[in-house]
């Protein structure tokens, strides 16, 4: 089955991480005109490398659930190996190839310009590449930095095909084994901000958010679902907070800080939504998106950021997200009172948010080339703003840091469009036939021979 709630939250995952780009990109375009006028895209949106825990919280929900049907042995989990591996490696091969042939083409086979030492930080360029390729630990990133969550998610992997090897009954132990041996090597100081080395990457504290995903496929699977409404509501408001209020310095964010602010209220997001699924109550996402839109607009009309004083920061978030949540019981009771006065009004309604989830779920179809498309896209984009910025004429609209928002909004709308479009094609002619090219091949490898499910 498909899961329609976990699904979007994929795309606002992978939004999330867009955003946050597009912003530093809008800055850098800024800066390059040599002028200082703050970004339109702010507020809750420096925060938004949370997309990435959410996306290994999923990750772990996702490997518990696929599995349900509790197979173990070695063909099991050979089979699970290769659908994970053939789902990662030739979508991220194409968008670090693209990334390789440019700078082959504007810096030299050599790998010593400056423009590889950058990329590379002076590191041998075929070694450098190979790790880059293969997804192993390097430092500090692969040669499209976003890679280096995918060598987390490949680490993920390999670990809980392991398990698959073992009795399904087993799987809550060995889950807990791990968070234990993860949290103790990270406290006892083996863990490091960037997981540069294998042994920092199997300790760095947010492997613990693939198994806060994991705990929540497990209790799913086995019907544990409670209060799946309010508590979607709730872990939304949650994740808001966090997004607004979050300010933590980098080293401590990029270890636990990360995993406390956003793994938690992740985990019981996607719980909540999971549930939803399971139960075909989508209406309740209509209140946890207007409670979450009214936040995030009206944080974002403050005008702070991660950056702004704790005080404020902590007032700000006090402010919206109380609204938010004011909004969202202004929703349910809308709700309430048309079911019982104008049903069919309120059916039309449903139809309409029915539509907008349909959307959100294709958005999560795109979102792993959303993910690994969007710096390219964005970065050419912001080349060709430089262009056109340079005419006069042209300046209102395409010159970041003119006087007015012209320049902010269409380099916003225009970059959230590409992306968008680009994911869509990308996904459609190139990462799907993929999918079901590799899915046959899947079939006929792992087809016979198949052990009978474990004992629960």
């Amino acid at each position: 089955m498909k899961l329609q709630s976990i699904q979007a939250l994929r795309g606002v995952a992978a939004l999330l991480v867009v955003m946050l780009h597009a912003r530093a990109l809008e800055i850098k375009g800024i800066a390059a005109n040599g002028l200082t006028e703050q970004p339109l895209i702010g507020g809750l949106f420096t925060n938004g490398f949370a997309g990435v825990d959410l996306f290994f919280v999923i990750s772990g929900f996702i490997m518990v659930f696929v599995t349900r049907d509790g197979l173990t042995g070695l063909k099991p989990a050979a089979s699970f190996l290769f659908a994970r591996i053939t789902r990662i490696y030739p979508v991220w091969w194409a968008f670090a190839g693209c990334i390789t042939i440019y700078m082959l083409a504007a810096h030299g086979v050599s790998g010593q310009s400056e423009g590889w030492h950058k990329v590379a930080f002076g590191h041998p360029m075929v070694p450098y590449l190979v790790k880059s390729f293969l997804l192993v630990p390097q430092e500090p990133f692969p040669v499209l930095n976003v890679g280096w969550t995918l060598i987390h998610e490949v680490y993920f992997y390999l670990v809980f095909t392991l398990f698959l090897l073992m009795p399904r009954k087993w799987l809550p132990l060995l889950l807990a084994i791990w968070t234990v041996i993860v949290a103790s090597g990270a406290l006892l100081g083996y863990s490091q901000p960037t997981a540069t080395t294998f042994l920092a990457l199997a300790v760095h504290p947010m492997t613990l958010e693939f198994t806060l995903g994991a705990a929540v496929g497990l209790a799913v699977t086995k019907g544990l679902i409670w209060r799946s409404g309010l508590l979607t509501l709730v872990a939304t408001l949650w994740l808001l907070a966090a997004l607004c209020y979050e300010g933590a310095g980098i080293d401590f964010l990029l270890q636990w800080g990360r995993v406390i602010s956003f793994g938690l209220p992740c985990a019981l997001l996607v719980y909540g939504c999971a549930g939803l699924d399971m139960t075909k109550r989508h209406a309740w996402l209509i209140p946890a998106l207007i409670g979450a839109l009214v936040t995030l607009a009206l944080f974002q009309l403050t005008g702070f950021d991660r950056n702004s004083p704790e005080a404020v920061r902590r007032g700000a978030t006090i402010l919206t997200v109380s609204v938010g949540a004011i909004a969202m019981a202004i929703v349910i009771w809308f709700g309430w009172l048309l079911g019982q006065r104008a049903p069919d009004q309120l059916r039309r309604i449903r139809s309409f948010f029915k539509s907008l989830l349909d959307g959100a779920v294709q958005v999560g179809d795109w979102s792993f080339a959303l993910y690994l498309s969007h710096l390219i896209v964005l970065s050419a984009l912001r080349n060709v703003f430089g262009l056109l910025g340079q005419s006069e004429s042209l300046a209102p609209f395409f010159r970041l840091g003119h006087p007015g928002v012209l320049d902010n909004i269409t380099f916003a709308v225009t970059g959230l469009i590409l992306t968008l479009t680009a994911s869509a094609l990308s996904y459609r002619f190139y990462e799907q036939p993929l999918t079901i090219l590799f899915g046959r091949l899947r079939k006929r490898l792992f087809r016979q021979g198949e052990p009978r499910p474990a004992p629960a």
